[in-house]
């Protein structure tokens, strides 16, 4: 039987990046199918050519090609996204790490009880993290981007996290003035109001945390172990 060679699995790599396919992980994997799918054909008819057959089953992808695929391929990276997010946020409820959860908690809510500068030392704590964390991400993702202008291969997982941690800045701002707005306004805080902006400043940090700390490092040990030419 017919075997694809070498350089003629380069040509299907270059046949993918033609056809707008820029993400490495989902190159390799139309890479793979098309093999398959070409040395199948050269079983039926060993007289075909590489090109003849590769059209073929090119056609076989419709009027917009690959497009459909990548559509759905981002789809299922960004519910597989979801996923890792529910799995580890949900840690912090569990043994031993839900007592630092409660306890951080408690510390806030004891904060604004007792003292009425609280508050503002809290939103001066937060807006300081927040600039950065937002100084942090735009240093990394440039350097994210001088090493991709270095013909650094693009991961389309990669993508979808920095996505994702990019809409935390997008909705960080409106977040932190509604916040104000709601609770910075008074001049004291009732045992409902702290209580309830205890429990929401440390889930929300806890999900800021997850996605700009935690999540991008697992996604890079994945595709590490997965994909041998990734470099992080």
């Amino acid at each position: 039987m017919k075997k694809l060679t070498a350089e003629q699995i380069d040509q299907l790599y270059l046949f993918t990046r033609q056809h707008y396919v820029e993400w490495y992980d989902l190159q390799s994997e139309l890479v793979d199918h098309l093999a398959n799918a070409i040395e199948m054909q050269w079983q039926e008819n060993p007289k075909l050519t590489f090109d003849e057959v590769l059209n073929k089953e090119f056609q076989k992808f419709g009027v917009f090609g690959f497009m459909d695929v990548v559509e759905e391929k981002q789809k299922f990276l960004n519910k597989k996204y979801r996923k890792l997010i529910w799995k580890y946020y949900t840690e912090f409820f569990r043994l031993p790490k839900i007592i630092l959860t409660f306890i951080s908690m408690l510390l806030i809510y004891k904060l604004l009880i007792l003292f009425e500068e609280a508050k503002d030392i809290i939103f001066g704590l937060i807006v300081i993290l927040s600039l950065g964390f937002f100084v942090r991400t735009f240093y990394k993702e440039k350097f994210i981007s001088d090493k991709n202008k270095s013909n650094r291969k693009k991961w389309m997982f990669e993508d979808v996290s920095l996505q994702n941690k990019n809409n935390v800045f997008i909705v960080l701002p409106s977040l932190l003035i509604n916040s104000f707005n709601l609770f910075f306004k008074e001049l004291h805080f009732t045992t409902i109001t702290a209580i309830i902006f205890s429990v929401s400043l440390v889930l929300l940090g806890l999900l800021i945390y997850l996605k700009i700390k935690i999540i991008p490092k697992k996604i890079s040990e994945e595709l590490a172990k997965t994909y041998p030419e990734y470099i992080s």
